[in-house]
């Protein structure tokens, strides 16, 4: 079998994803987590509560500072099937509708229920149990299953990475597995600590990976030059 072509690249994902597209690259499937510009800027306000709430601060790392629809626009010229984008609650009806009007693709809004979610704040409200990640595809595209739910349930993952809004692994082996299949191209332009580049390159997938923060960046590079493709 031929080497796993692994491409990680540091800066602007919009800058980067025009590099791309002039380069022809096209991909097989796209998973992401965006920053959902709410935890860390809301964190100011919760301080007011006096100590009601716990004041919960991201930092950079939930903060967005691109262009939502431009974003949407390369993202879908890039990927040839599946796209799974993680998202804030504000962001959900944008990049629905941004899929929904487009006739080449199929939308459907899911969610990541945690079967274990975080106490915090429990005291005073319902626990933060779900993420929630639209899902869209082109029309007879690959999809690996069959009358699956579009809730999925798996427990928060050990934030051995050191990012604050890192995704459990298991949580997207289910996912590329349901869009692509070995010797396929997998895409992440919001790459973080690097779960969704790991988790391609062990599942025996390509992968190209953009990430702009310098120390996430370094920690995905370690993180994926010490993964080993599952060959069984």
């Amino acid at each position: 079998m031929e080497d796993l072509k692994i491409d990680l690249r540091k800066g602007d994902c919009l800058e980067i994803m025009d590099e791309l597209i002039r380069e022809g690259v096209r991909f097989n499937c796209t998973a992401t987590d965006i920053p959902y510009g709410e935890v860390s800027k809301n964190g100011i306000d919760r301080a007011k509560y006096k100590g009601q709430l716990r004041n919960i601060d991201k930092g950079n790392a939930d903060i967005i500072n691109f262009d939502l629809g431009k974003f949407l626009d390369k993202v879908s010229t890039l990927t040839e099937g599946g796209i799974y984008i993680f998202c804030g609650i504000e962001q959900i009806g944008i990049i629905y509708s941004y899929f929904d009007t487009h006739k080449d693709f199929m939308v459907r809004q899911c969610a990541w229920r945690k079967t274990n979610p975080s106490p915090t704040n429990g005291q005073h409200l319902w626990l933060s149990s779900f993420e929630n990640c639209i899902f869209a595809k082109r029309r007879k595209t690959k999809f690996n299953q069959s009358c699956k739910s579009s809730v999925w349930d798996f427990p928060v993952g050990r934030k051995k990475f050191g990012h604050p809004t890192e995704k459990p692994e298991k949580l997207f082996e289910y996912i590329i597995e349901s869009s692509s299949d070995k010797g396929d191209y997998i895409f992440d332009p919001c790459m973080g600590s690097g779960t969704t580049i790991s988790v391609a390159k062990r599942l025996g997938r390509n992968a190209v990976g953009i990430e702009m923060d310098d120390k996430y960046f370094e920690i995905a590079k370690n993180r994926i030059e010490n993964t080993e493709e599952n060959n069984e």
